[in-house]
């Protein structure tokens, strides 16, 4: 047993070193930097130099809202594919999968025109709908597995007792379904929280700008980087997905265990 420990944390530790790396260089720049003055007063003029206070409100927002709209269109329509019978149900399940062979770059162009005829370029609204729309797909996926392991017994008995679909949607259903349902919105926060492509092509002014975007202006068509400061906006960036993950890896691995081995 213990060799066998070992071994693994020999295999494992080159692979965790590689992830490392990059935040002991993060950390290192910062420390320089530091090291001439005061900590505190340099995190402070970072924050205010580089402006990533309002990116990362405008993340969080974009972030949390994609989130929420797509689970919360996802739950009823995978409990539609999961327990009602209706042509077209198995056409609908494989486009559904199809879709997620389309990136989001190849799409870039027309949908930037799409935003822009409907008027709500340089908008977190316009980003939100976006990405939720690439997220549905997923989440509809996701939680139909797992709706399909709840026993059916449990549905019928609240039929019986008078209960409405509604009903067992909102008191079977969606308790039952909380691990995937962790699951499918951490997925689509931290998609949405690091996506550049669409953001970069819609966005324009620095106020709506999101963290990707701000990161990348920190650098981009500069002569002169003020590396400290890019590196210190870099791991403002990387905290609230990291953070998310570690509060919420007990459900996510629960949920996607059960949701993959139930489809």
């Amino acid at each position: 047993m213990v060799k066998r420990s070992l071994l693994s944390w020999c295999a494992l530790l080159p692979l965790l070193a590689f992830n490392l790396f990059p935040f002991a260089v993060v950390l290192d720049t910062i420390h320089r930097r530091g090291s001439g003055g005061d900590v505190r007063t340099f995190w402070i003029g970072m924050w205010y130099r580089t402006e990533i206070g309002t990116a990362l409100i405008n993340s969080l927002v974009i972030a949390l809202s994609t989130a929420l709209a797509s689970t919360l269109i996802a739950l009823p329509a995978a409990y539609v594919l999961s327990r009602w019978r209706f042509r077209g149900r198995r056409a609908a399940s494989e486009a559904l999968l199809g879709s997620q062979i389309l990136a989001p770059i190849m799409l870039v162009l027309g949908l930037s025109q799409m935003v822009a005829w409907a008027g709500l370029t340089d908008t977190r609204l316009a980003l939100i709908g976006l990405y939720s729309a690439f997220q549905i797909p997923f989440a509809i996926w996701m939680l139909r597995g797992y709706i399909d392991a709840i026993p059916v017994e449990l549905e019928e008995a609240a039929r019986i007792d008078g209960a409405s679909r509604l009903q067992i949607l909102r008191l079977i259903v969606l308790p039952l379904s909380l691990p995937a349902i962790a699951v499918t919105a951490t997925f689509a926060f931290i998609t949405a929280f690091n996506e550049f492509v669409l953001a970069l092509t819609i966005l324009r002014s620095p106020s709506t700008f999101t963290l990707p975007i701000r990161v990348n202006a920190l650098t981009a068509g500069r002569y002169a980087v003020d590396w400290p400061d890019v590196m210190a906006a870099v791991l403002v960036a990387s905290l609230p997905v990291m953070l998310t993950f570690v509060w919420l890896q007990r459900y996510m691995l629960r949920g996607l265990r059960l949701s993959l081995g139930s489809t």
